[in-house]
């Protein structure tokens, strides 16, 4: 079963979402998630920062990340500069 785990602060701290499954509108909920680190359990995900799949995404994945464990311990991990605010995910 595919599963993300996105934490909202750098190091795996902070509140924890937890996602197995694709949700084209996280705002729907009144998420607007902001995810600064991230650890992949297994499967291919892609992270929108607008609803319906839309924006530039980041992808993360089981076999990526700086060890190639499936662990991004901030945003430099994967390729980005800042916090990344998730509003549509997808299991790939």
């Amino acid at each position: 079963m595919p599963k993300l785990l996105l934490f909202n602060a750098i190091g795996y701290v902070d509140p924890v979402q937890e996602f197995q499954s694709n949700d084209p509108d996280l705002t729907l909920n009144g998420d607007d998630f902001q995810a600064n680190s991230a650890i992949v359990a297994s499967g291919e995900w892609t992270l929108y920062p607008d609803p319906n799949f839309q924006g530039t995404p980041i992808s993360l994945g089981s076999s990526g990340g700086p060890d190639g464990d499936g662990t991004y311990k901030d945003p430099a991990d994967w390729g980005g500069t800042a916090v990344f605010h998730v509003k549509s995910i997808q299991h790939n």
